[in-house]
C-alpha cells in the first residue's frame, strides 16, 4: 500500500516505531476484543445516561455578524436617538378579506394602547415573559393591520411566539376576521419545531436505508446489524461528547448543524465498515482464520481509513478560516464528528469482526459465509471502463466528455443567490407563513421588518418640505411598498417617532414588497442604498448623511460576507487536502488534477442546485449557510474517496505499468467505492424528510454532488487524468511507469471488492 512505501522512506528509528504502533493497534484490537466491544458499550451507556442534553444556538440575524457591522451599528445609533422603536420581529397580523371594519381597526388600534399603556403605568410584572409594547403599523391596506409587540428583556424565542399567539386570540371573536403571528421569531420557533419533530424520524428512515444497502451489497442479514450497532453506538457517543467538547472548547452547537452531524456520521462509519468488510470478506475467503484475517485486513486497510478520515477531519476543520460565528461553529462540531466515527470505525468494526469472522456474511438462506457478489453485468462494464481510461485516446474523450458535462452543470452557480428568510423555507401549510402570504397579497410583505433609512444634518427637523420630497422619491423606487416618514406626522419632532429629540435626525420606515430576508428584496434594498445619496440631494439635502439599517439590511451585510466566506473557506479547505495529497501520494501533480475534479463536481452540484431550487422550483435564493456547509463537506468527503481509490492504484503501480496497475486495482475497489459513495448519498438524501426548504436543499445538493463524485468523477476523471499525466502523474517522485509490462499475458487478479 502507498502507506506502507511511505513508511520505508521514513527514518529508521521512526519506522521501527511505527511496526511496533502498528503491531501493538493490531494487537491490542484482535486478542482484545471482547474487552474493545465491552468498553465501546460502557462508553456509550455512561454518556447516554450520565449526560444532560446539550442545547443548540438561535438568535437573531445581527449575532452572526462581526462586531463591525456598519448595519448594526447604525441600527444601535437608531435606538438610542429614537423613542419609538422600528425593530420588532414578531407582528400580529388581522385580516379580513372584505376590508377591515372601523369597529375593527380601532379594536386593533384600543387592545395595542392598553399593552402599551399597562407597561408605561408600571402595572407590568419586572423580569421576562411580558408584552411591554403594542405598535400598530399605518399602512395604507384595506383588509390588513399589523401590530408590533415588543417583550420583556430575557423572553425566551418561544415564550415571545406564545406571548403574541395570546395576543393575537382577542381578534378571532370576529367570524370574517383571520389572525396571524409572523416575523423573523416566529418563523425561528417554526423551524426548531419541525427540525426536532422530525429529527428522530430522519435518523429511523438513515438506519433502515443503511441496513437495506448494506444488506444488498453483502448478500448479508448478519452485516447490516453490525454496522447498525457500531453506527448506533457511535451516534449515541458522539451526541453527548459533542456537547462536552463544544462547553470545554467554546464552540457553538446550533440546531441547523443536528442532521449534518447524524448524515455524516453515519455516513462515514457506514462507508469505513462497508471497505473493512470487503477486505475482510476477501481474506476470509482465501482460508484466513477469523483473527487471522481481522489482522491481514487492518494491515491493508487500517492506515488508509486512518488518512481517509483525517482527510474528511481537515476539510471541515477548514471552516475556522470563516470570521462568521455560524461558519466558524460548524468546523470543530463537524470535524469532531469525523474523528469519533473514525476512532469506533478503527476499533469497534475490526473487533466485532474479530468475534463474528464468516458469521458476519450469513446469507439469506442461512448459510455462515456470503460469497462475494459476482454481478456478471457490472465486472463487463468495469473492464471496458478500465480499457477506455487506461489508451490515452479513450482517456482523452472520456476527460472531455466529463468535464463538459460538469461544467455545463456547474454553469448556474454564477447566478446562485444567497437567502435568508425563516419564512420562506417554512411549509405552505404553516400558520406563520400563511400570515406573510397575507402581507404579500397585500402588497406590504416587508413590513414584518422594514428597513430605516436616517437622514442626519444640523437643523434638519425643520427642513420638512425636503424631507417629504424625500419620502416620495423613495417611495417610487422599485422593490418599495409604502415609506412612513415625516409626510405622516406633523407633530413636534420632540416625539421621537419619525425625527430625533434633538432635531439633527429624520427617519424613514421603508416597507419593501416582498420579503424582507429574501435574496430579492435584498437585491432591491443594494439598489435602493445605491441611489439614495442621489436621491437626498435631489430633494435639497445635499451633504446630508444617509444610512440603512434594519434586517434587510443586516441580511444584505450577510449575504455579502457569505460569498466571501464561501471563498475563503474552499480555499482553506482545498489547501488543506492539497497538503494531506501530497503527503500521501509523494506526488505534487496528481493531487493538484485531482482536487481541481473534485471542486468542478462540487461546483455541478451546486449548480444542479441551483436550477432546481431557484429555477423549478422558484425559491428567490439559497438557504445562505446551505450551499456553504455542503460545498466544504463534499470538498471533503471527495478527498476520502480520493486516498481510497487514488491509494490501489498507486499501490498497484508499485509493481506494475500505469495500464496495468488501473486493470488491477480498479474492479478490485470500485465495488466497495461505489458501495460507499451509495450509501453515504442516501444517508443525506434522507434529510429531505425535515420538512424545510433549506434541508431538502442541502439534501439535494450533498446527494448529487455524493452522485456526481461516486459515479463520474472516481471511476472515469481519476483514471483518465492518471493515464493522461503519465510518468507526472507522480511527479517529483519515478512511480508511474508507462513502458511495456512483461507480464501483460498473465491472468490479472480482479478480486470483487
Amino acid at each position: 500500500m502507498a502507506v506502507d512505501r511511505l513508511r520505508r522512506r521514513l527514518p529508521g528509528p521512526v519506522r521501527a516505531a511505527a511496526r511496533r504502533a502498528g503491531r501493538a493497534y493490531r494487537a491490542a484490537v484482535v486478542r482484545g476484543r471482547w474487552v474493545v466491544v465491552g468498553a465501546w458499550l460502557v462508553l456509550a451507556a455512561g454518556l447516554t445516561f450520565g449526560v444532560p442534553a446539550g442545547g443548540g444556538g438561535g438568535g437573531g440575524l445581527g449575532d452572526l455578524l462581526p462586531p463591525d457591522s456598519h448595519a448594526v451599528e447604525v441600527q444601535q445609533r437608531s435606538l438610542a436617538e429614537f423613542r419609538v422603536p422600528v425593530l420588532s420581529e414578531t407582528s400580529v397580523v388581522v385580516h379580513d378579506p372584505g376590508g377591515l371594519t372601523l369597529l375593527t381597526r380601532a379594536d386593533v388600534a384600543l387592545w395595542a394602547l392598553s399593552h402599551t399603556q399597562a407597561s408605561l403605568n408600571g402595572s407590568v410584572p419586572d423580569g421576562p415573559g411580558h408584552v411591554i409594547a403594542a405598535i400598530p403599523v399605518p399602512t395604507s391596506t384595506p383588509d390588513t393591520a399589523v401590530t408590533y409587540l415588543y417583550v420583556s428583556s430575557g423572553t425566551s424565542l418561544e415564550e415571545t411566539d406564545s406571548l403574541a399567539r395570546e395576543y393575537a386570540r382577542h381578534f378571532r371573536n370576529q367570524a370574517s376576521v383571520s389572525t396571524y403571528v409572523t416575523g423573523i421569531t416566529p418563523a425561528q420557533v417554526r423551524q426548531a419545531h419541525y427540525l426536532n419533530s422530525r429529527l428522530e424520524l430522519f435518523e429511523l428512515a438513515s438506519l433502515v436505508l443503511i441496513a437495506v444497502v448494506v444488506a444488498l451489497v453483502f448478500h448479508s442479514l448478519v452485516a447490516p446489524v453490525a454496522v447498525l450497532a457500531v453506527a448506533g453506538i457511535g451516534y449515541l457517543v458522539a451526541q453527548k461528547l459533542l456537547g462536552l467538547l463544544a462547553a470545554a472548547l467554546g464552540f457553538a452547537l446550533p440546531d441547523q448543524l443536528k442532521p449534518l452531524i447524524v448524515a455524516l456520521l453515519l455516513g462515514v462509519v457506514t462507508d469505513y465498515s462497508v471497505l473493512f468488510f470487503s477486505d475482510f470478506r476477501r481474506q476470509l475467503g482465501d482460508g484466513s482464520r477469523p483473527q487471522a484475517a481481522t489482522v491481514r485486513t487492518l494491515r491493508q486497510e487500517a492506515s488508509v481509513v486512518t488518512v481517509a478520515g483525517l482527510t474528511v477531519a481537515g476539510g471541515t476543520i477548514a471552516l475556522l478560516a470563516a470570521n462568521l460565528q455560524l461558519f466558524r461553529a460548524f468546523g470543530p462540531a463537524l470535524a469532531l464528528t469525523v474523528l469519533i466515527g473514525l476512532a469506533v470505525s478503527l476499533t469497534l468494526v475490526p473487533a466485532l469482526m474479530a468475534v463474528l469472522g464468516g458469521h458476519l456474511f450469513r446469507t439469506w438462506g442461512g448459510g455462515t459465509m456470503a460469497p462475494a457478489p459476482a454481478d456478471a453485468s457490472s465486472s463487463r462494464f468495469v473492464h471496458w471502463l478500465v480499457r477506455v481510461v487506461s489508451a490515452r485516446r479513450g482517456a482523452a474523450l472520456a476527460l472531455g466528455a466529463g468535464v463538459a458535462v460538469l461544467l455545463a452543470a456547474a454553469t448556474p452557480v454564477l447566478w446562485m443567490r444567497f437567502d435568508l428568510s425563516f419564512t420562506s423555507g417554512l411549509p405552505a401549510y404553516d400558520q406563520v407563513q400563511r400570515g406573510a402570504d397575507v402581507l404579500t397579497g397585500s402588497g406590504v410583505r416587508g413590513v414584518t421588518a422594514p428597513t430605516e433609512v436616517l437622514i442626519s444634518a444640523e437643523g434638519i427637523g425643520d427642513r420638512r418640505d425636503a424631507l417629504d420630497r424625500l419620502q416620495r422619491a423613495v417611495a417610487r423606487e422599485p422593490g418599495v411598498a409604502e415609506v412612513l416618514g415625516p409626510a405622516q406626522n406633523p407633530l413636534p419632532q420632540g416625539f421621537g417617532v419619525v425625527l430625533s429629540t434633538d432635531g439633527d435626525t429624520a427617519r424613514l420606515v421603508v416597507i419593501l414588497d416582498s420579503d424582507p430576508l429574501a435574496a430579492a428584496a435584498v437585491s432591491d434594498l443594494q439598489a435602493l442604498q445605491d441611489r439614495l445619496p442621489a436621491l437626498a440631494a435631489a430633494a435639497g439635502l445635499p451633504g446630508a448623511q444617509v444610512d440603512v439599517t434594519g434586517q434587510t439590511a443586516i441580511a444584505a451585510e450577510l449575504a455579502q460576507l457569505t460569498g466571501e466566506n464561501l471563498r475563503l473557506t474552499l480555499l482553506a479547505a482545498l489547501a488543506v487536502e492539497l497538503l494531506i495529497l501530497v503527503l500521501y501520494l509523494r506526488a505534487l501533480a496528481t493531487p493538484v488534477v485531482l482536487l481541481a475534479c473534485s471542486a468542478l463536481g462540487v461546483a455541478a452540484a451546486l449548480g444542479l442546485t441551483v436550477v432546481v431550487f431557484q429555477g423549478l422550483r422558484d425559491n428567490s435564493g439559497l438557504t445562505f449557510y446551505a450551499p456553504f456547509a455542503t460545498a466544504v463537506l463534499l470538498l471533503a468527503l471527495g478527498s476520502d474517496y480520493n486516498v481510497f481509490s487514488v491509494g490501489s492504484i498507486w499501490s498497484a503501480a508499485g509493481r506494475w505499468p500505469l495500464a496495468r496497475a488501473l486493470a488491477i486495482a480498479m474492479p478490485r475497489s470500485t465495488r466497495a467505492i461505489t458501495a460507499a459513495g451509495l450509501i453515504l448519498a442516501t444517508t443525506f438524501a434522507v434529510v429531505a424528510v425535515i420538512p424545510l426548504e433549506t434541508f431538502r436543499q442541502v439534501a439535494f445538493t450533498m446527494t448529487a454532488g455524493l452522485l456526481i463524485d461516486t459515479l463520474i468523477v472516481r471511476p472515469v476523471l481519476t483514471p483518465a487524468v492518471l493515464t493522461l499525466l503519465g510518468p507526472a502523474a507522480s511527479w517529483p517522485s519515478r512511480r508511474i511507469r508507462t513502458g511495456p509490462d512483461p507480464a501483460a499475458d498473465e491472468l490479472v487478479p480482479t478480486g470483487a471488492g
